[in-house]
């Protein structure tokens, strides 16, 4: 069984075996380090340190980020610049309801391994915001779809900042539960 060490100046959790001579994370010696158990299975362990959830979240955040950048840039630049931007705001308007969907189907995931249940006030809060933040983003899908992205690029680009809110939100409550999780 591996053996880890602990920093206790930053937290910072690190292999016993080639244990740096500082902490990779804050820098102090490693008169600070301590020995460390995980009090959860190896299994859970590995599945939870894949960071599967926290890496699938920033797609969509990217994504909602660029939009309104895109937009705001379509207007600025000569109309060849504007009709590629557009072409490209289209393209992330198809993209932005599936990448929110992977990330609420890994973060319900993420949720079960962590707490072995997903019924947590903080989960269900979070449910509910990603059920928001699909909603705000199929609308924008409609949107598109109904009436052309071309003219609805300021609906579309609200809608995205409205979504990169959400975002905002769920990411808060997120960064809490990132190293909260239920033993054994």
């Amino acid at each position: 069984m591996k053996e880890y060490l602990k920093c206790r100046a930053c937290g910072y959790i690190m292999d016993k075996d080639g244990a740096p001579d500082i902490c990779p994370a804050c820098g102090v010696g490693k008169k600070a380090f301590e020995d460390y158990k995980y009090n959860i299975s190896e299994k859970r362990r590995l599945i939870m340190s894949i960071d599967i959830h926290p890496i699938i979240l920033h797609i969509p955040q990217g994504v909602s980020a660029i939009i309104p950048f895109f937009t705001l840039l379509s207007m600025l630049l000569p109309l060849h610049y504007a009709v590629r931007l557009t072409a490209a705001v289209e393209m992330l308007v198809y993209l932005l309801p599936l990448s929110v969907f992977g990330a609420f189907v890994s973060g319900v995931f993420d949720g079960k391994v962590r707490f072995k249940k997903i019924s947590t006030p903080a989960l269900k809060k979070k449910m509910i915001l990603g059920v928001a933040l699909f909603a705000v983003t199929a609308v924008m899908l409609y949107i598109q779809i109904a009436g052309g992205v071309e003219a609805m690029l300021l609906p579309i680009t609200l809608l995205s900042v409205i979504a990169l809110g959400l975002q905002a939100i769920l990411a808060r409550i997120g960064i809490k539960l990132m190293y909260a999780y239920m033993p054994g």
